[in-house]
């Protein structure tokens, strides 16, 4: 909602946030509780005041918004700092920023924000001293992506038509740096109900049929007791 309120109505939504926050360092993409674009309106008076676009204000107006703080200055760097003042916020009450992207915190899109540093952050457009800010509050610049069940299992097929076995050492890492090993001895410690998780028959199928053997470990010290024997 943006053109149904008067200037005096915009002004009272302002001198509410001013009240609340004790600022009007508002990020244009903030709204209020009723959706109204509190942040648009503020940089509209801005550009207003530094005589930007066709809108115009007058003294009343640039007095009644000083008296609430109004910075009529804002830059790119001001910018980024209002952002991160409200992370910093979010991070003495949460302990972290792991933040979803879809995420609002006190009606600002919070993790919008925290998604596009990652984005600056792998174009190298993001300063040292920001990145460095961020990482004080534990900021993560690689998400670790959760890989589906379906996911791995492509892998091992992938693996057993290359091999023709599932005999992998636990260490083997694919080439994209998956630990296909490890996986693979997870599913086996399911199976055996050493894990609090469940391997439903359908995917015990699956794995038998690209050649899944469920008790490596015991069969491979059976093998190393024959060779024991024999050499001796």
């Amino acid at each position: 909602q943006y053109t149904r309120q008067t200037w005096d109505e915009w002004y009272l939504l302002a001198k509410e946030y001013f009240r609340i926050n004790q600022n009007l360092k508002i990020p244009m993409k903030y709204k209020t509780d009723n959706g109204y674009l509190l942040g648009r309106w503020i940089e509209r008076q801005r550009a207003a005041y530094h005589q930007k676009g066709v809108y115009r204000i007058d003294d009343r107006k640039i007095y009644m918004l000083n008296q609430i703080g109004m910075v009529w200055s804002l830059g790119i760097r001001t910018e980024w700092e209002i952002w991160y003042h409200y992370i910093k916020d979010y991070y003495y009450e949460n302990g972290n920023i792991e933040i979803p992207r879809n995420y609002m915190y006190r009606h600002q899109p919070l993790g919008e924000w925290v998604s596009y540093q990652r984005k600056r952050y792998r174009q190298g457009k993001i300063s040292q001293k920001q990145q460095l800010k961020l990482e004080t509050l534990g900021m993560k610049w690689q998400l670790r992506v959760r890989r589906e069940w379906d996911d791995w299992y492509q892998e091992a097929k992938a693996y057993y038509e290359e091999y023709g076995n599932l005999d992998i050492p636990l260490d083997y890492l694919t080439r994209d740096g998956n630990r296909l090993g490890m996986w693979i001895n997870i599913q086996r410690e399911i199976r055996r109900g050493t894990r609090p998780t469940y391997l439903d028959e359908q995917k015990i199928s699956r794995l038998n049929q690209i050649g899944m053997l469920w008790g490596l470990r015991s069969m491979r010290q059976t093998e190393k007791q024959v060779n024991l024997l024999a050499s001796g």
